[in-house]
């Protein structure tokens, strides 16, 4: 057997396949290791794709040879090592709202369940890291286990694809993110979908056991009120913006498996969530915070107009580049700043960039004025 992508998690799978019997080695293929010699797995340079059996790697992956993904090879290990346990599983993908969504499920259920949760805020999202906590944690202790994935599902009781906003191509073109995403929905034995999704792709879902979700309407944006299939539902003012209707619509779907309506609609009213436009009163004024690594040009436009739209005020902006393995697009991100025609303050090495182009101040730390609004693409510490 070979593995594929030590930077995505093979070395885990080679542990694991090794535990359970097969010959295997590693394909190092973007050269990640410094020291291979203490690793209890044979690397190899340049394989022969044809000399092996079975061929596991990431879906993203640009190889030509029939393989596995990690969605489906971690699947298979949870199958056989863990039996049933995945029906304990909820698991979130898709471009945006995927941790909001686990850390709103999260919120909803953990006073009346015991409840794991591994999501962006925790580590690594890629499938094989999965595995890691698993085998790091008892998990009889658990009653739900909640699970933030990147580019698709693995087996699960309850998958949702919160969105794919743009069908971009992957594995140097060969294959592309809307097929990756939606062709795991089979490895969940009740899957959820955007209706937007299916507006946007003009796409047939055929599969009884695929639920779609519905738009919310906004009824307020602050502090945000909204409809859904006819429920009112209402956040309090230390959270912000008008994403959180779609993500909680989401998570209101998976969590009446487990709960009332009317539980749910009450723990929505107390939910916070730390640096995802995170509202803080620093003396008059209000801080909105919006920190994250994976934060992309569209996040930032619709936090900027919600800001505009309800507060107005400072927008500081920036952050570092390297922290995620896909870099923003400065160019696109300056298109989308110069909409707004208004002046920002910029911040960190991407506030550099941007300063290059547009018309701003930069700042070597930020000073709270006005109501003001912090868009970092930063590791959050």
């Amino acid at each position: 057997m070979l593995i594929v992508d030590v930077n995505h998690g093979a070395l885990i799978l080679a542990r694991e396949y090794k535990e359970m019997g097969y010959d295997v080695e590693v394909w190092d293929i973007y050269n990640k290791l410094k020291d291979s010699n203490n690793l209890d797995v044979k690397i190899v340079k340049n394989p022969n794709l044809n000399d092996y059996e079975k061929i596991v790697a990431p879906i993203h992956c640009p190889i030509d040879k029939k393989f596995i993904s990690f969605h489906e090879a971690v699947s298979e290990i949870i199958l056989k090592k863990y039996k049933n346990l995945y029906k304990k599983f909820i698991c979130i993908t898709g471009v945006k709202g995927k941790t909001t969504t686990t850390e709103l499920i999260f919120h909803i259920l953990k006073e009346d369940y015991k409840v794991f949760i591994n999501n962006s805020n925790y580590g690594s999202i890629a499938p094989p890291a999965i595995l890691e906590k698993l085998s790091n944690i008892n998990i009889d202790d658990y009653d739900i286990f909640i699970f933030e994935t990147s580019l698709g599902l693995i087996r699960c009781k309850y998958g949702a694809i919160t969105n794919v906003l743009e069908n971009y191509k992957i594995a140097k073109g060969k294959r592309d993110a809307l097929f990756a995403k939606f062709s795991t929905l089979k490895l969940a034995d009740v899957g959820y979908i955007n209706i937007k999704d299916i507006k946007r792709y003009n796409l047939a879902i055929e599969k009884n056991n695929i639920n779609v979700i519905n738009e919310p309407t906004i009824l307020k944006k602050y502090p945000l009120e909204f409809e859904y299939c006819g429920e009112i539902f209402n956040f309090n003012n230390k959270v912000f913006g008008s994403h959180l209707a779609e993500n909680a619509s989401f998570a209101i779907e998976i969590c009446k498996n487990f709960l009332s309506l009317e539980d749910i609609k009450e723990k929505l009213k107390n939910f916070k969530i730390k640096n995802r436009m995170e509202i803080e009163n620093v003396g008059k004024h209000v801080v909105i915070k919006n920190i994250n690594p994976g934060l992309d040009v569209k996040a930032i436009k619709y936090a900027i107009n919600d800001f505009l739209e309800v507060f107005g005020g400072d927008i500081y902006i920036g952050g570092d580049f390297g922290v995620v393995c896909e870099e923003i697009d400065i160019k696109k991100l300056c298109n989308i700043l110069k909409s707004f025609k208004v002046k920002y303050f910029f911040i960190g090495d991407i506030g550099k960039e941007l300063n290059k182009y547009l018309e701003g101040e930069f700042k070597d730390k930020i000073e709270i004025k006005d109501d003001t609004l912090i868009i970092l693409r930063t590791r959050i510490k």
